[in-house]
């Protein structure tokens, strides 16, 4: 094994000690080849791309119920007979009738396997309110993922994920393939190679703040922007068109809720218990419309949803109250 030379991908695909180590299914191999990286870091990206392969080509298919199967296939059979009904009521001529029949029933059994298949290999993670999540995407890439969020892809391609709600990624770049990273939202997609950045989206509106590296952001309208570090941009879909684009943002009240807190800068009230609302679920009235425009600056732990209010209430003399459902602001 170790004369070889592994200089391309199909190199380590070609070799089955490789795979043993890639599936962690024979010790003597492993053992050699965590050796073998350990004295040839400049080969490890390459390797462990080999790796990523062999281990998607290996991935156990999750199965879909005998219940779902023969719902579809019930479908598929009640809409044939529909098709026949309406070809003896038109008097189709038989053998155009036929190649017809035909047709629709591949494109039907195509588009039913089609769908058996992605709903199998779809991947999910989702948070609850109050609940932090981290992952490691099998392309390496780190996902810190918010409460009340979640992200989807396909089990086979890890780099395209789709966002609900919000999620810090530190993208692994690979260097031999230079392949792309997106992230999807309602309103737009993020494109990247490798970088560090936050994403959020909610109420027809999405937040981006990149902390190093560059990104493209491709809007819904059509139009591109490129981000710098330390760029904050707000798109919001509704009204097609960035409505905040902050050149120098601190990275720490951006991604500050990774570490359980909060940082407020001159934040209206409003802002702030938005942010609140988002982690917990919880929803707020404002005894006053001044109340909601009162700034706030200062650090608050989310960690305890009451020890929050309490540190808001504290640092701007305000007093919030449960009433039934609701939380209701007001003046002390």
């Amino acid at each position: 094994m170790s004369k070889k030379a592994y200089n391309t991908i199909q190199d380590f695909l070609n070799d089955e000690s490789f795979k043993n180590w890639a599936l962690d299914s024979r010790l003597s191999d492993v053992s050699f080849w965590n050796r073998w990286l350990q004295n040839n870091p400049s080969k490890k990206s390459i390797a462990y791309e080999a790796k990523d392969i062999i281990i998607g080509i290996n991935f156990k298919q999750s199965t879909v119920s005998k219940n779902k199967v023969d719902l579809e296939w019930t479908k598929l059979s009640t809409k044939l007979k529909e098709i026949k009904s309406k070809e003896q009521k038109t008097k189709i001529p038989q053998k155009k009738s036929l190649k017809y029949t035909i047709a629709i029933s591949a494109i039907l059994l195509i588009s039913f396997i089609s769908y058996t298949y992605f709903q199998s290999s779809l991947i999910t993670h989702q948070t609850a309110y109050g609940e932090v999540l981290e992952l490691k995407l099998k392309d390496g890439t780190l996902v810190t993922l918010n409460s009340n969020s979640s992200i989807s892809y396909n089990q086979n391609n890890p780099r395209k994920v789709e966002l609900k709600g919000e999620a810090y990624f530190d993208v692994n770049k690979k260097e031999t393939t230079n392949a792309k990273f997106w992230v999807y939202t309602s309103d737009l997609t993020v494109e990247v190679y490798g970088t560090q950045f936050n994403v959020k989206t909610s109420n027809e509106k999405t937040n981006v703040y990149l902390e190093e590296g560059k990104i493209f952001l491709s809007f819904d309208d059509g139009n591109y922007k490129q981000m710098e570090p330390g760029n904050y941009i707000e798109y919001s879909s509704e009204d097609q068109k960035i409505i905040v684009d902050k050149e120098r943002v601190s990275n720490e009240e951006q991604t500050s809720w990774k570490n359980g807190t909060l940082i407020f800068d001159h934040t209206t009230l409003a802002e702030a218990l938005q942010k609140v609302s988002d982690t917990y679920g919880v929803f707020f009235e404002y005894e006053t419309p001044e109340i909601k425009e009162i700034l706030i600056t200062g650090t608050v732990p989310t960690t305890n949803l009451e020890i929050c209010l309490n540190a808001i209430k504290k640092s701007i003399n305000v007093d919030i109250k449960k009433e039934n459902s609701i939380l209701v602001v007001s003046k002390n």
